[in-house]
């Protein structure tokens, strides 16, 4: 994420010019001078207005990255340890972005640690580093249990087997205990918070199918027969470095397949050098070498 994006900053200057002339114009040639100052008025107000949530990120950023925050990430996010100087500056602008612009709670007024927050926002950091045009979407609430659940959202009683979710147009659900156990066991292949995200950047089109929003036309093609043939393996259970959840559908293949290329880089391109270089080709970023 961008705390001042260039396109967008230019397209927003001018509309604000095109509304300031088409609304000043008019009542000026009607009623004289005086009404021209509507138009910059309508300008100015929507150039405000439009701008708002960057200039919040200016000055957020003008202050130095907490140390403890620093701190944290160096203890619980092995992605960030890897990271040059440079990566690791924009990989802590983006964490404070996503903190500073995303609701996340915890279920039924439940506690949602600082650990928690910072691991959630790391997730999404991750998945975007490559790509620092990417918005999340702040219309999804995050919701937080201290437990895995059940399919009615119960986890007080016998324990649940859902450690995250998320809904076609509703929040983001995480299990605040798989959440950490995720980071904490780094390199198995399993982490809730890069799968769930996976999912928020799947539906960001509207459509949970396994393509990626704002896929290449150019990788369409290639993404789509790629996903049908891993499918269909997994399902034919002919073996894949993909877990067998991915042969649920090609959504929770996208996902599980994003935790294995940010998990277990290696592995993946050895195994599947097709699915990595899509995946490193649509992410913009080599976990192997992340910078």
């Amino acid at each position: 994420m961008r705390a001042w994006p260039p396109r967008v900053i230019t397209w927003h200057r001018v509309v604000a010019l095109v509304l300031g002339v088409a609304s000043g114009t008019l009542p000026a040639l009607a009623g004289g001078p005086a009404f021209a100052l509507m138009g910059l008025a309508v300008a100015a107000i929507y150039y405000a207005v439009a701008t708002a949530r960057y200039r919040a990120r200016r000055r957020l950023l003008a202050s130095p990255t907490p140390e403890a925050m620093k701190q944290r990430l160096e203890r619980h996010v092995s992605y960030y340890r890897r990271l040059t100087p440079e990566g690791r500056r924009r990989f802590e602008d983006d964490v404070r972005i996503f903190l500073a612009e995303q609701t996340i709670v915890g279920a039924a007024d439940a506690r949602v640690g600082e650990e928690a927050r910072l691991l959630i926002a790391a997730s999404a950091a991750m998945l975007s580093h490559g790509l620092p045009d990417w918005e999340w979407p702040r219309r999804r609430d995050v919701v937080v249990f201290p437990r895995a659940f059940d399919d009615r959202y119960d986890h007080d009683g016998a324990r649940g087997d859902v450690a995250g979710q998320v809904h076609q147009r509703g929040p983001v659900i995480f299990s605040q205990e798989d959440l950490l156990g995720g980071f904490a066991r780094a390199g198995d292949g399993h982490n809730v918070g890069l799968h769930e995200m996976a999912h928020v950047i799947d539906l960001e089109d509207g459509a949970g199918d396994g393509v990626p929003a704002d896929l290449p036309w150019s990788m369409a093609g290639p993404w789509v027969e790629v996903v049908s043939r891993r499918l269909e393996r997994l399902r034919k259970k002919r073996g894949s470095v993909l877990r067998a959840y991915a042969a649920t559908n090609e959504a929770e293949l996208f996902a599980v397949a994003v935790e294995t290329f940010f998990e277990q880089p290696d592995r993946l391109e050895k195994a599947d050098p097709t699915l990595f270089g899509l995946l490193r080709d649509y992410f913009q970023q080599d976990p192997r070498r992340p910078s």
